[in-house]
């Protein structure tokens, strides 16, 4: 088993490390992803960057050995370091939407054909199998995670799957659902992970809770309606409690009843926790 070992910089080098946990994948595993496709990857130029470095050591997968071997000796690299070093640049040099559909690729192969065919998928997400529908694969505003769109007859409602936590995918030969035209496409153009359209909460911002809003930007439900000293935004629950749980006490969540009322226990257990 060949063993590569190449100096990269740092931030290089906390990219890869930061893949590897993200998509659930070995460092190992990502290295010899990235030779094997080395033809998408070895067009960019590194440039040249002052600072820390570090050194990354990896064992070529026996298959990729020959493979390997053909590739560096046809390349016009002088060094294999060089070689390895366009690889890891040529990847990391894109956004992290973009990267993880480079590691995904078959996956979203699969997906895009059950799409293609209006068929079925069952799917293994995180550790369970479901039966959806599948319509698109979308990213966030942030270009953060990608997600898989699609529809679910067993919970009778449109879910969000995202694709890193995907194990697998099997084209059923079952018709997928049609869904309402109208809601697939409002989220096929403004997409939110959330899905929170249509789902208004009133809430009530301190000064200081107005200034979060308008700079804290991931997640940020919509505002929908400014009133006297309220506002209308449009967020599912868990976006809501994932947002507004910052802003303590800068934020007072007025309806829906059952959100108040999760904001109002959690302060409770915050009260008994430091009383």
């Amino acid at each position: 088993m060949k063993k590569i070992r190449v100096t990269i910089p740092k931030y290089m080098g906390d990219i890869l490390k930061y893949d590897a946990v993200e998509f659930g994948l070995s460092k190992n595993y990502l290295l010899n992803y990235l030779v094997k496709n080395y033809s998408l990857l070895r067009e960019k130029d590194i440039p040249v960057l002052e600072g820390e470095k570090e050194i990354v050591q990896f064992n070529l997968n026996k298959e990729n050995e020959d493979f390997y071997r053909e590739v560096y000796n046809r390349s016009e690299f002088e060094t294999e370091a060089s070689f390895i070093r366009t690889l890891i640049y040529g990847y990391i040099s894109q956004s992290k939407v973009i990267r993880e559909r480079f590691i995904f690729k078959k996956l979203i192969g699969k997906i895009q054909r059950g799409i293609k065919d209006k068929k079925k998928i069952k799917i293994k997400f995180e550790t369970a199998e479901k039966i959806v529908s599948p319509y698109n694969i979308l990213y966030s505003s942030m270009e953060v995670s990608n997600y898989l769109f699609c529809y679910s007859e067993e919970d009778q409602n449109y879910k969000n799957y995202r694709l890193c936590n995907i194990k697998y995918v099997y084209i059923l030969d079952e018709n997928s659902y049609t869904g309402d035209t109208e809601y697939l496409r409002k989220v096929r153009e403004d997409f939110d992970p959330f899905l929170s359209y249509g789902l208004p909460v009133e809430i009530r911002l301190s000064e200081r809770g107005q200034e979060k809003y308008d700079r804290i930007k991931t997640n940020r439900p919509k505002l929908i309606e400014k009133l006297d000293d309220r506002w209308i935004v449009e967020g599912s629950q868990e976006k809501i409690k994932r947002y507004f749980a910052y802003f303590m006490s800068d934020a007072e969540i007025i309806s829906p009843m059952n959100l108040r009322e999760w904001f109002f226990e959690e302060a409770k257990k915050m009260i008994e926790m430091y009383g």
